[in-house]
């Protein structure tokens, strides 16, 4: 989501270097979403890539390349299996770097891409920088860096004329390479400049908050949610989600709908009351959300599924084995008198089964998935309960699918 900031930056770089800002904003969105740090609020938002870190440490001695493959670190050819298996969150990138660079600081950084324009590494040289560490430390808590870092490179690979005419299949292939159309990235480009053109041509009075700094549209966004309103995270951006629940809100309260968090919406949410849930959003139940294909409840669904499957095993051969080590099936064969039959329903399984199960071990090791299992029912239950609270509630005021 872009911060007021990173869309200044960003339009101010392009206007000075002759670019449409709302193509070079178009571009940046479908990189990385105009965000620019990881969690730290520091490091410039990175993906780090096997396979070039493969081509990369070859450079310098195939003892290097095999110490990063030992480690997990580098792979011959681009795989998307698992070519980002350990990336999936913010914390697992910064680890994976810190490994990385604890092999070799330079390569590690010459393998990802780096901040608003995913820049790669290996190109620090040849768009202005020493090497890949001086680009990253000069990107690392500055955004102005890293869209000179964009615009550099659109000005090497020749890219800014074709940006400006919207020729996205030829912008698309300059810059994110070849197979580009395998996850359309020209549409999205295309798609991302409309939406850009539109906003920059919108009045400066436009902004839903023009007044309001990131902790008090965070504020804003908490009082929204608390009335019923449905605000999306909790993020002091004004994105489309708090423009919607303001311009909600704005309705349901009889003011003008604008969108905009004027004095009049202000002095209204002060006072307002917690917006009534309808009827059938106040009795619905787990069927009705599972009915409406709530993504949650299958969620847990999944995770009930997960936890039947789990005590089932755990108890079958847990018990199984405890019954061996134990001889309580000879005790309960003394005062049952079909217990014969079930002994030798048990012997014909014991042969089958002896090796593993005559393991007191695997007793707790069965125990343990039994005891998991148990945990994913309690936790599914809390979640889909959870949910239909917050349904009920209109703290989830979206939609019942979702």
């Amino acid at each position: 989501m872009f911060s007021t900031d990173v869309t200044k930056a960003i339009v101010a770089a392009a206007n000075a270097a002759g670019i449409e800002p709302a193509a070079l904003l178009a571009l940046i969105e479908v990189e990385t979403s105009g965000v620019p740090f990881e969690q730290d609020g520091r490091t410039p938002v990175l993906l780090y890539e096997r396979h070039v870190a493969w081509r990369e440490a070859g450079k310098k001695s195939k003892r290097l390349q095999a110490a990063f493959a030992a480690a997990g670190l580098a792979i011959p050819k681009w795989s998307k299996t698992t070519q980002y298996k350990d990336e999936g969150n913010s914390a697992a990138r910064l680890a994976l770097m810190r490994k990385a660079c604890a092999i070799d600081e330079e390569v590690a950084r010459r393998s990802a891409s780096w901040g608003l324009g995913q820049t790669m590494g290996f190109l620090a040289e040849e768009i202005g920088f020493a090497s890949a560490c001086e680009m990253v430390d000069h990107m690392t808590g500055n955004i102005a860096v890293q869209v000179e870092a964009v615009i550099e490179e659109l000005k090497r690979k020749d890219i800014i004329d074709p940006l400006n005419h919207h020729q996205w299949p030829s912008v698309a292939r300059l810059y994110n390479g070849a197979g580009y159309a395998a996850n359309r990235y020209d549409a999205r480009l295309a798609d991302a400049y409309k939406r850009w053109s539109r906003k920059l041509a919108l009045p400066v009075d436009a902004h839903p908050a023009p007044d309001l700094s990131r902790a008090q549209i965070e504020e804003l966004q908490r009082s929204l949610k608390a009335k019923g309103y449905r605000v999306g995270l909790i993020d002091g951006v004004a994105g489309e989600h708090t423009v919607g629940a303001i311009a909600a809100f704005q309705a349901h309260e009889g003011l003008p709908v604008t969108g905009k968090f004027d004095d009049a919406t202000r002095a209204a949410l002060a006072i307002a009351e917690a917006k009534e849930p309808g009827r059938e959003r106040a009795a619905a139940t787990v069927e009705d959300l599972r009915a409406a294909g709530s993504k949650t409840i299958r969620t847990a669904d999944r995770i009930n599924l997960l936890g039947s499957i789990k005590v089932g095993l755990g108890t079958l051969f847990g018990g199984a084995a405890a019954v061996e080590k134990t001889g309580l099936l000879d005790t309960a064969q003394d005062g049952i008198d079909k217990a014969n039959q079930v002994k030798g329903l048990w012997q014909s399984f014991h042969d089958l089964a002896a090796p593993v199960l005559g393991d007191p071990n695997l007793v707790i090791a069965f125990a343990i998935i039994a005891a998991a299992g148990a945990a994913c029912w309690y936790f599914a239950g809390k979640i889909a309960a959870h949910r239909v609270d917050d349904h009920r509630t209109g703290v989830h005021a979206g939609p019942a699918e979702a």
